[in-house]
């Protein structure tokens, strides 16, 4: 007889909130497959019936007297299993099939040094919010973090035993940790391995408690605060410099005196505005810059960096397509956009970098 995934030492771990039917529906399937099952009852205000029917089929149901979000949940579930078992996620909405869990489990069994994720491929017919949603983020969480993860948003995860510590300790309460999971994944010693599992969407994904812009922002709120940072930089830095080279032309001074003298007082208005804007709001730096002063100069070291390379670009671009006057704006911006990533990524990383 073949040996059974339950035989093996994982739990599978599913929080829920309010359920429905679909769970029923799985639980059944899972324990033909799975010794151990975890149920996290994250505060549910419906469906308290489907708890009580869902005993049969698991270990314990573990309860949130109030609704605290998936990641605490999840968190729940790894203090209640501990480190002596490898752990499962899955969610509770019928997404994830025994057949795929059973995919996960089997691949945790070589595989111990990194996540497993099951993938899903989204296509054929796929509600657009998921497909947009996948879409961007993960390209935008490539750029963030060198990872190129192809289901950002899954929930069907393998943990090995020896990482559970680890992805326990990560902050977060809601659909962000998840997302906090992945992006410390890039630390573990293997990469995560990503197993392809059916794409299921029921009623167009109606039942999904992920909302798509709140939990958006909350996942993102960083990098989105650094835009907001980026935009009011940018827009202090480009009207200075249009303002600056438009009365400089206007005197007839050579053009790369123009955008020399242009730039650097553009830029060392805004670089102190970004510099004080990011500190205390994106990276919440709270320390007295007597006692901080590294990141003042590393800061500024970076915008003198990025400053030459955007003399450069725009000065280099500029000649070489023959653009004059207020127009070498256009120019500027385009080099700055380039640069922009990697500002985010070495202060992100080294100046105002933190556990």
């Amino acid at each position: 007889m073949a040996e059974k995934a339950g035989q093996l030492n994982v739990t599978v771990l599913i929080p829920a909130y309010n359920p429905d039917e679909k769970l029923l529906a799985l639980l059944p399937r899972l324990k033909e497959r799975f010794a151990r099952i975890v149920l996290v009852n994250d505060g549910s205000t419906s469906g308290t019936e489907i708890f009580t029917r869902a005993a049969a089929y698991v270990e314990t149901i573990l309860v949130h007297e109030q609704n605290r979000g998936k990641g605490a949940a999840l968190k729940t579930g790894f203090a209640y299993i501990g480190d002596g078992s490898d752990v499962i996620t899955a969610d509770a909405d019928g997404q994830h099939t025994p057949e795929d869990i059973a995919k996960v489990a089997e691949a945790l069994k070589t595989h111990r040094e990194g996540l497993v994720l099951g993938v899903r491929s989204f296509s054929g017919k796929v509600p657009f919010r998921s497909r947009f949603g996948n879409t961007w983020t993960r390209w935008l969480f490539f750029l963030m973090t060198g990872l190129m993860v192809r289901d950002t948003q899954t929930g069907l995860r393998g943990i090995p035993s020896g990482l559970i510590g680890r992805v326990a300790s990560i902050p977060g309460d809601r659909y962000e940790y998840e997302m906090a999971m992945l992006a410390d994944a890039r630390h573990h010693d293997e990469k995560p391995l990503q197993i392809p599992i059916e794409t299921i969407y029921i009623e167009e994904n109606a039942t999904s408690h992920f909302n798509p812009l709140l939990d958006t922002i909350r996942i993102y709120r960083r990098l989105l605060q650094f835009c907001l940072s980026s935009v009011l930089s940018f827009l202090i830095d480009n009207g200075i410099f249009a303002a600056l080279i438009w009365v400089l032309s206007e005197k007839e001074t050579p053009r790369r005196n123009d955008i020399l003298v242009s730039i650097v007082v553009a830029r060392v208005i805004s670089s102190h505005f970004n510099y004080l804007y990011n500190r205390y709001v994106v990276f919440r730096d709270r320390t007295r810059l007597s006692k901080r002063h590294h990141s003042y100069y590393g800061y500024f070291g970076l915008v003198l960096v990025i400053l030459c390379a955007s003399y450069a670009l725009t000065e280099g671009c500029s000649a070489l397509l023959d653009v004059k006057g207020v127009a070498i704006t256009v120019v500027k911006i385009v080099a700055d956009v380039v640069l922009f990533l990697v500002s985010y990524l070495v202060q992100k990383k080294f100046i105002f970098k933190s556990k």
